[in-house]
């Protein structure tokens, strides 16, 4: 493509993974601007512009029947060369719709797990299927997912996902005030409640262990509540939603998580790059990065005793794991830099050019 070209999106994802997707997408040559379809305004990133929907499709059946429309305006005013979708409710649907009255192509990215259960189904995932299949790319966040797709006949599908700034997550010699953190939404597939399992059992042996929660979620309550009941209100402390994600990693030594299922999640990603030591549930995509004893420590669900005995092994041994650490930067620098993630996104720009 000789031309700079615009992009109509409709996503819904939170802060720190709203980033992670849009600033190395801005930093691609061949785009001029991003016309982002939401119910709120952003971040502020260069080349990207938002188009705030009216509250009333704050309502999901109103949303679904203004949002293609305005999707359309933007597409046509503009003169979008693309559509681009995060998360499939509603947004792979509403990318769809606004393609049949644009004759405008379309690209999906997948941004978690959920989104394949439904595609598994026969009769129930036959909807969705038909949308990604007339996707030009769904963008899916590693090689499980590609796999998953490929096995379903589906040969759109290239890995493209969330990317870090390894130029600012980068590891530091900060003071650490806690030795365990956990970062990300406070809900039920989330595990959290497994890791405060583990702190109790742990705090049985080392009463002066610390452990920081940092995000947000239906689960936030009984969270708390379980830790008064386990008796660890002095060793746990609750930080809600936190801009400052790197400050919170400099604070802390291990970081930890225990999902049921993810894509690839940024604040893994982010832990890694600053040279932190992972413990982490091998679930979704994850193991694509996070290689057990070699960039980080994984366990899977069927045994989750194992999380309490490598957040103790890990705790224990952590001055003679710099090699590790180093490994696990290393890999997220290589595959999941802003520097790769532009790399990719070229490369499908350029596979598309003949795309009418």
């Amino acid at each position: 493509m000789n031309q700079k070209f615009s992009i109509v999106s409709t996503c819904r994802m939170g802060a720190g993974t709203f980033e992670a997707k849009f600033k190395p997408l801005s930093l691609c040559e061949d785009v001029d601007k991003i016309v982002i379809v939401r119910k709120e305004l952003g971040p502020v990133i260069p080349k990207v512009l938002y188009r705030v929907l009216p509250k009333i499709c704050k309502n999901p059946l109103m949303n679904m029947l203004i949002t293609p429309f305005v999707i359309i305006r933007e597409v046509k005013k503009h003169k979008a060369r693309f559509i681009l979708a995060y998360h499939y409710v509603p947004h792979f649907y509403l990318a769809f719709i606004a393609s049949i009255f644009t004759r405008t192509p379309y690209i999906l990215g997948q941004t978690g797990s959920d989104v394949e259960k439904l595609a598994a189904k026969p009769l129930k995932g036959a909807f969705l299927r038909m949308v990604v299949k007339k996707a030009v790319y769904l963008n899916v966040p590693g090689n499980k997912s590609l796999n998953f797709w490929n096995g379903l006949g589906f040969d759109n599908v290239q890995i493209l996902h969330s990317s870090i700034d390894t130029d600012y997550y980068v590891p530091s010699e900060a003071k650490k005030e806690y030795d365990f953190i956990y970062i990300g939404r406070l809900e039920d597939y989330k595990g959290v409640n497994r890791i405060i399992e583990a702190m109790k059992r742990l705090v049985g042996k080392n009463p002066a262990l610390s452990l920081a929660i940092v995000g947000y979620g239906s689960q936030e309550d009984d969270l708390k509540r379980m830790v008064e009941g386990c008796g660890l209100a002095a060793n746990v402390s609750f930080h809600g939603f936190q801009k400052d994600i790197r400050s919170w990693l400099y604070k802390s030594r291990i970081f930890v998580m225990a999902s049921d299922n993810e894509g690839l999640p940024c604040a893994l990603m982010e832990a890694m790059s600053c040279g932190m030591i992972c413990i982490t549930s091998l679930v979704g995509n994850i193991g694509d990065i996070l290689l057990d004893g070699e960039t980080g420590f994984g366990f899977h669900l069927s045994e989750v005793d194992r999380l309490c005995y490598l957040m103790e092994y890990v705790y224990n041994n952590q001055d003679g794991l710099q090699e590790l650490q180093d490994r696990a930067r290393e890999i997220i620098v290589k595959e999941h830099s802003y520097r790769s993630s532009i790399e990719l996104w070229e490369k499908e720009f350029m596979q598309l050019k003949e795309v009418k």
